[in-house]
């Protein structure tokens, strides 16, 4: 047997409700030991990795390293137990970290608490997610949202590293100002200090592009800690320093103030979004990848259990890793076994190697840090948007630049109405066109670029690509005003092609009823054509069905012109005359 009992997040009738509220249950069942090896080796690197970034990113909070690596135990494997992915590594990460700095700020003296109760409402927010079956929300993320998000966390990231990777003082908080500041600054940095923590990046850099499935994470870290050593540095630069080991305390976090709580609501929104998205989004691509479906509200329950429990043993918030769980993958990992023997890892560590890791260079973790901040930025994906559809370009540009000016929080709600208003300018100009026959091609296509006339004298046939609303509906009745007046012989009937609308509005309704009565005024008339059933209910609530005919709803384009060739024919014969060409017929 090859394949996991059932695993993967994938719906399977026969599988115990326990084992799909629990996945860890069912991947444990079918565990076999010849994977064990190579997830053994995965874990190792993903451990290691996960000792360097989890008290990276608890420098970066101000909190204690210890802090840091339980936050890594707890959320590792509360993800094993309950997440849907075999392949994705939770934990520490670089933008649920920077998020949660600029939700909270800095933590005072090592005090954790505030950070505790941020993941811990993440995990009920989260859970409350995979209860209300939210899962469709990731869909609804674009991708030049997220790329100038990701951009623009990425140099936040950058700049809050300034003065640690430098020994320089530096008090501004805000992306400009902090630049500015270093700038001012920059003949005061400490050489050991800059040259320890710009050695540290290089060779991670050097080590992700030369080996990728190598934890050069951990490397580095050795090797930074080692060369202060051997150069004669260790009076001269800051370390980690004493590690308290023992067991965090399990308990509730206190519950803020209520004008903190005010404070930190827009964060932990922001947070729950990013540590959802980033862990299904992820999740999706492995899943992918090796063949199986990830349930996307399972998604909820995972992520939330990781932040829940991170927040239970006084951690911070966290979120996917794409780092850990490539090394996991290229490693040759297939479960999350990785996960557990990841966390036995980090409780070695703890028990073991603490007097190792109190000699940490502090500029080496935040050497750490910029290097997550400098593989979030995706140049690429930006220079990609601008080829494809330049408008989203602008967005992703947009949202970069208000991250920076504007803070990370303020900037992702300018970038999602960035967004929203970018589709709705598209909506509000859709893709029309006038159909007709063209030679050599079957059935009615847009003819208004490559033929002068209408498919049938006295007859227009327009459709129009999307939905219509409010944002469109006046442009739309525009766009048939000007056909009508621009065409060269009185039109008797306009045929809304309805086969690519899915949605009418109340607005849009509306404006189809002016329609009708302007052309019954001008002695036309209106018919629909291919109208889909939520459209009919519209029109037919409207009144629009009953003021033009249920004689005028064709099922087919091609079922209306036929319609109006034969009414055209009899209205000939009573007047006494017969057209001679079906596609052409007289005044």
């Amino acid at each position: 047997m090859d394949s996991l009992w059932p695993m993967g997040g994938a719906r399977d009738v026969r599988r115990p409700s326990l084992a799909r509220l629990v996945p860890g249950i069912g991947w444990m069942r079918g565990y076999r030991l010849h994977w064990l090896p190579r997830d053994a080796f995965a874990a190792f690197g993903v451990g290691a990795m996960l000792v360097a970034q989890g008290m990276a990113f608890a420098y970066l909070l101000g909190l204690a390293p210890s802090v840091g690596l339980w936050t890594g135990v707890a959320s590792v494997l509360a993800y094993a137990a309950f997440g849907p992915s075999r392949q994705l590594m939770v934990g520490p990460e670089a933008g649920t970290a920077i998020l949660a700095l600029a939700a909270i700020g800095p933590a005072q003296n090592g005090e954790s608490a505030l950070a505790a109760f941020v993941a811990l409402a993440i995990g009920v927010l989260l859970l409350l997610g995979g209860l209300l079956r939210l899962g469709a929300i990731a869909d609804f993320l674009s991708a030049p949202l997220l790329v100038g998000y990701l951009n623009g966390m990425a140099l936040v990231i950058l700049a809050s590293q300034l003065g640690d990777i430098t020994g320089t003082q530096i008090e501004a908080e805000d992306f400009f100002p902090r630049v500015i500041e270093f700038a001012q600054k920059f003949d005061t940095l400490h050489l050991p200090t800059t040259l320890l923590s710009l050695g540290t990046i290089a060779l991670i850099l050097v080590l992700r592009l030369l080996r990728p499935r190598f934890p050069g994470t951990v490397v580095a870290v050795i090797g930074g800690t080692v060369l202060p050593a051997l150069l004669g540095w260790e009076d001269q630069i800051a370390t980690v320093g004493a590690i308290d080991v023992r067991l965090p305390t399990i308990a509730l976090p206190p519950l803020p103030e209520a004008e903190v709580l005010g404070r930190l609501v827009p964060g932990i929104l922001a947070i729950a979004l990013l540590s959802y998205a980033s862990g299904v989004l992820t999740s999706r691509a492995f899943g992918d990848r090796h063949g199986y479906r990830v349930d996307a509200n399972q998604e909820f329950f995972g992520m939330a259990a990781a932040n829940f429990f991170a927040g239970l043993v006084g951690g911070y918030p966290i979120g996917a890793s794409e780092s850990r769980t490539a090394v996991a993958d290229l490693s040759g990992g297939r479960t999350q076994m990785v996960s557990v023997l990841a966390a036995g890892f980090l409780l070695l560590t703890l028990a073991f190697f603490g007097p190792v890791v109190e000699r940490i260079p502090l500029p080496v973790l935040a050497a750490v840090v910029v290097t997550a901040g400098l593989f979030l930025l995706d140049v690429r994906s930006i220079a990609k948007l601008a080829r494809v559809r330049p408008s989203e370009c602008v967005v992703a540009v947009l949202t970069i630049v208000a991250v920076l000016v504007l803070g990370i929080l303020p900037g992702i709600l300018v970038a999602i109405g960035l967004a929203t208003l970018d589709l709705v300018r598209h909506a509000a100009r859709p893709h029309d066109a006038i159909l007709g026959r063209i030679e050599g091609k079957p059935g009615y296509h847009g003819i208004d670029t490559e033929a002068p006339s209408f498919v049938v004298q006295g007859l227009l046939v327009y459709r129009v690509d999307g939905p219509l609303f409010f944002a469109n509906a006046r442009h739309v009745e525009e766009r048939v005003r000007e056909i009508l007046d621009a065409a060269p012989e009185p039109v008797r009937l306009v045929v809304l092609d309805a086969g690519a609308i899915f949605d009418v509005d109340y607005t849009a309704a509306q404006s189809l009823e002016r329609l009708h009565a302007e052309l019954e005024s001008r002695g036309s008339d209106l018919a629909i054509a291919e109208p889909h059933e939520p459209i009919r209910k519209v029109l037919r609530r409207s009144g629009l069905l009953r003021a033009i005919g249920t004689e005028n709803v064709f099922p087919t384009v091609g079922a209306a012109i036929e319609a109006y060739q034969r009414r055209r024919k009899e209205a000939g014969k009573r007047a006494g005359w017969e057209p001679s060409d079906g596609l052409e017929l007289p005044d």
